[in-house]
């Protein structure tokens, strides 16, 4: 399975608009898509299938936009959290690539041994107001991705030296953000 991880610096930033992008830009990939949350929205399981691709909850946003399953996972501790991620694969037997939404989980610990990985982190606003869980997180991005504005000239370590694509106003894509994350799944 190839995994795909996207992490961003707050509410807003465009975390599921752009995974939704990528995985409508790339069908040939069955996709299981997992939102992990540390709120409880309102639902009673920690881990949760959406049915409903009409949904205008994230996971429903997901299915929408193609993929094959989407679950959310909600207020669980980080450990906790990658196990059902874990759970969410063994029940999506028929998908091959896994997106997961999370400034939490790395690409790593929901990859098995072989699988090709790719981390974005998706990034609006000013650098000092992004989450912590973002700043703990940041060195394990592959590539940023600048939504609202943000300039790559306002970086501080983690992020210098890491590829940046950066999309318009409205855009949640662009070619070379979907060309580069194919092939990094594609190997």
């Amino acid at each position: 399975m190839a995994v795909l991880v996207v992490a961003g610096s707050g509410r807003g930033a465009g975390k599921t608009a752009v995974g939704c992008a990528l995985m409508a830009a790339m069908p040939e990939f069955s996709w299981l898509a997992v939102k992990v949350s540390p709120h409880r929205h309102d639902v009673d399981e920690q881990l949760w299938e959406e049915l409903n691709f009409r949904s205008r909850k994230d996971s429903g946003r997901y299915l929408a936009a193609g993929a094959r399953r989407a679950f959310l996972v909600r207020g669980v501790s980080d450990s906790r959290a990658a196990a059902l991620v874990l759970e969410a694969r063994g029940r999506a037997s028929l998908c091959d690539a896994l997106l997961v939404e999370s400034n939490r989980i790395a690409a790593g610990v929901v990859g098995c041994r072989g699988e090709l990985t790719v981390s974005l982190a998706v990034l609006a606003g000013a650098e000092s107001e992004w989450k912590a869980s973002l700043r703990e997180s940041a060195g394990l991005a592959d590539v940023l991705v600048l939504t609202n504005g943000v300039s790559p000239q306002e970086f501080t370590s983690p992020f210098l030296g890491k590829p940046v694509f950066e999309l318009a106003a409205g855009e949640w894509s662009v070619p070379e953000l979907v060309s580069f994350v194919r092939r990094r799944l594609l190997g």
